[in-house]
């Protein structure tokens, strides 16, 4: 059923004339259109305009639709009937009408219809029946229908159709079936249907194709097998369609595919392959489709790609993978694709990537690494990616150390607001920073602790043992920071002057550097009463950084 703000916008467009005298309530628009709505409305209203050319009736009362109401006006080229639940056509409804070239009836509770419902309709042209609870379709329906090209039964209850009751509609070129609980097709079904150009099966309940089912149709250029139960496809299952353009198999139950399955579709430039059971991919699955643009294969159990899979891709535009198991990907995996600009890995097991991985895709302007384990991202990644403006890097365990350095440079001068939410995972002291706004200075690792110091006392370098080691340009002071981020500090000072009383016994201020970087040190010690000395440490506020 269509809702209701889709009526009133219809109605909407027809009001862009001036209205005519109608017979209520209709309304007649621009000289030629009549738009008939209510539910007071029982029949066919007398007195409409033999002049009409598109005629509407949107959620009346109409009931059976005999001879005879609609055989004035020889004008009418296009008759809708939309959301009418009690309608029913019975034979020769439209009369001789040959002027008439699209009927609509949808939305109707139409269950069955004559074979002689259509009459004699020479010129019609598109025939849409859908969601109207018909169960069977009669053999001789559209014999008198020959110049039909355009024929929609999706959304109704057909379970089967007879074998030949397509043979009459050779110049057909697009026929849904969508949306009907078939689960098979009658043998030689579409064979009459040689100029068919889109066949669409979405959600009819197949579990298997026969072979040779599609052969006859070598003008094919759509496909649509979405959203049945299809577990195998047999090897030869697209024979003889090479001219097909979209194949749509998305929400199926395949878990392999036969190596050269789509090896005769040269002319293929989408393949919607989403929410299937596949664990692996042939590693010659694509050497046949040269022309491929768009290659979607989400939402599926891939665990890795063979190499070289997409090398004669090389008008690919789109590669979606995201929602698999992938844990690593084959050295070159991507190459050869120079006209990529989208490529999603979101929501897989990537671990680590090659510094290379991505260097030959210089056309790539959308990157997704969302939802994975990566950790770090190798230097200079992206470096060979000029138009890269997109790269999503959420839900990742980042450590945000010095290894993250490089790729949080990238993030803040190309990608921060897309990854704003990106979030450090490690070290505890920066878990739970957004990548983009946490200071490079922060991006630090940790050296590997070296031998004890010879100038601390015993006791001194088993309290100061920690991987960085921190002096003065002389060698004079010595700072040394434990393993939880600096949080506890050694100060072996040199001798400096002496105090007897109250007062400044000690001050100086260091700039002390490590492997691990660079950090300011301020002591002050003052004499207290009783010859003691207090000191008093400041420290900049992250030892373990540039300053």
């Amino acid at each position: 059923m269509f809702p209701r703000p889709l009526l009133l916008c219809l109605q909407g467009l027809l009001l862009g004339g001036f209205a005519q005298a109608c017979p209520p309530p209709c309304q007649c628009y621009e000289g030629t259109k009549v738009f008939c709505s209510g539910e007071e409305i029982w029949g066919i209203p007398e007195g409409l305009p033999g002049n009409a050319t598109q005629l509407f009736f949107v959620e009346t009362s109409l009931a059976a639709l005999g001879s005879g109401p609609l055989s004035n006006g020889s004008s009418l080229a296009r008759l809708v009937f939309l959301n009418n639940p009690h309608l029913s056509l019975e034979a020769g409804a439209f009369g001789e009408r040959a002027s008439l070239t699209e009927l609509e009836v949808s939305g109707s509770n139409l269950s069955a219809l004559s074979s002689e419902a259509f009459g004699s309709l020479p010129q019609l042209r598109s025939l849409f029946l859908t969601f109207s609870a018909l169960r069977a379709l009669e053999p001789g329906l559209f014999h008198r229908t020959p110049g039909l090209q355009a024929l929609h039964l999706q959304g109704n209850a057909l379970a089967a159709l007879p074998p030949r009751i397509f043979s009459p509609l050779r110049e057909l070129r697009l026929l849904d079936l969508s949306h009907n609980p078939m689960a098979q097709l009658p043998d030689r079904l579409f064979h009459p249907l040689a100029r068919l150009q889109v066949l669409k099966l979405s959600d009819i309940g197949l579990t298997r194709l026969p072979l040779g089912t599609f052969r006859p149709l070598r003008s094919l250029q759509e496909l649509s097998l979405d959203r049945n139960a299809l577990a195998d496809l047999p090897p030869g299952a697209f024979s003889g369609l090479s001219r097909l353009r979209r194949l749509q198999l998305q929400h199926n139950a395949l878990a392999s595919l036969p190596p050269c399955v789509f090896a005769c579709l040269p002319n293929l430039d989408s393949l919607n392959l989403e929410g299937n059971r596949l664990s692996a991919l042939p590693a010659g699955l694509l050497r046949g489709t040269p022309n491929l643009t768009q290659l979607l294969a989400a939402s599926n159990r891939l665990e890795t790609l063979p190499a070289g899979i997409f090398s004669s891709l090389l008008q690919a535009q789109t590669i979606v993978l995201s929602h698999n198991r992938l844990a690593h990907l084959p050295a070159g995996a991507f190459r050869d694709l120079p006209s990529l600009t989208t490529l999603q890995l979101d929501h897989n097991h990537l671990t680590a990537l090659a510094g290379d991985i991505f260097h030959n895709l210089t056309s790539l302007e959308v990157l997704g690494l969302a939802g994975n384990r990566l950790q770090a991202l190798p230097p200079g990644i992206f470096d060979y990616n000029d138009y890269l403006l997109g790269v999503a890097l959420k839900d990742n365990p980042w450590v945000c150390d010095c290894r993250l350095a490089p790729l949080a440079s990238w993030i803040r001068n190309w990608s921060a607001p897309l990854n704003s939410q990106t979030f450090c995972a490690s070290p505890d002291h920066l878990k739970g920073w957004a990548l983009p706004a946490l200071p490079q200075e922060q991006l630090v690792c940790l050296a590997a602790p070296g031998p004890a110091d010879s100038s601390l006392s015993p006791g001194e370098a088993e309290t100061a043992r920690a991987p960085c080691t921190y002096r003065d340009p002389d060698g004079t002071v010595q700072l040394a920071c434990d393993r939880a981020a600096c949080h506890r500090l050694t100060v072996h000072l040199p001798p400096q002057g002496d105090s007897t009383g109250r007062g400044l016994a000690y001050e100086s201020d260091w700039v002390l550097n490590s492997s691990c970087g660079t950090v300011r040190v301020s002591v002050a010690i003052r004499a207290e009463p009783g010859g003691t000395a207090r000191e008093e440490e400041a420290v900049s506020p992250h030892p373990c950084s540039e300053p």
